[in-house]
């Protein structure tokens, strides 16, 4: 079959048309298959450990304090900051530290206060005892007599010596002690929570009659009978003046 001059035309557009379509479908599907590439970030641990100290500098903790009884206290800002040294020095200088509430004199927990700016940081102190040293006691058995009184010196009733230290915390417990009546009693001594026990025992006091002295020579003796010194020899006597025995001639 001859096309004419029209349809020839007409059938050039339709190959023309189908021929871009054509090649852009393989375009299309060319890109399609292009291979896609997946990048993962992976954040290194030494940068992670650099990032968590970052976060955490400047950052104020406080310490909570112990001191002994009647030591003092320290006035260095930096004694009551948890890890004071990653705190910038700028930083430490802006910080004030408030110890008026706390008394070292005398036992118990008080309060501190660091203040930066508007904000107030509060710690404590804890204000405990002198430690003191170990000690064991051998405590004494007391005998005393109805009316005699009863010592208040723990040195009195303990065998060992103690310094004045333990002595001034030494607990004496006399409180079942009745010097008015014979008995035997228990007294307590205390120490360092440890209790010891001791025993004191009152007595009658046993009056005996005074005995009368009779001061007679060597060469006389007293007679209880007739209440005076005679000579041991016959052929004397005793001469009261004098306190010598005498010839009865001579007397």
């Amino acid at each position: 079959m001859k096309l004419n001059q029209k349809e020839l035309k007409v059938l050039s557009v339709i190959v023309a048309v189908w021929g871009i379509f054509l090649i852009s479908s393989g375009f299309i599907m060319n890109g399609n298959k292009k291979t896609i590439t997946k990048i993962n970030y992976k954040l290194d641990v030494s940068t992670e450990k650099i990032s968590e100290t970052q976060a955490k500098k400047n950052e104020i903790i406080l310490k909570n304090i112990e001191v002994e009884i009647n030591n003092p206290i320290s006035v260095n800002i930096k004694d009551y900051l948890v890890d004071a040294d990653k705190i910038s020095t700028s930083m430490l200088n802006k910080l004030k530290l408030d110890t008026s509430l706390v008394n070292t004199s005398q036992a118990g927990t008080y309060n501190y206060t660091i203040t930066y700016k508007k904000k107030k940081y509060q710690g404590t102190i804890k204000v405990k005892e002198k430690e003191l040293p170990d000690m064991n006691f051998t405590l004494k058995e007391i005998t005393l007599y109805v009316g005699d009184p009863i010592s208040t010196d723990a040195r009195t009733y303990i065998k060992e010596s103690v310094s004045d230290e333990i002595l001034n915390n030494i607990v004496l417990d006399l409180s079942q002690i009745d010097n008015s009546k014979q008995n035997s009693y228990k007294y307590f001594i205390t120490y360092k929570n440890t209790k010891y026990e001791g025993t004191i025992n009152i007595r009658e006091r046993v009056i005996l009659p005074s005995a009368t002295i009779h001061s007679c020579p060597n060469d006389a003796k007293y007679d209880e009978e007739d209440k005076k010194c005679k000579c041991n020899d016959s052929d004397k006597t005793y001469d009261d003046e004098s306190k010598t025995c005498k010839a009865k001639t001579e007397s």
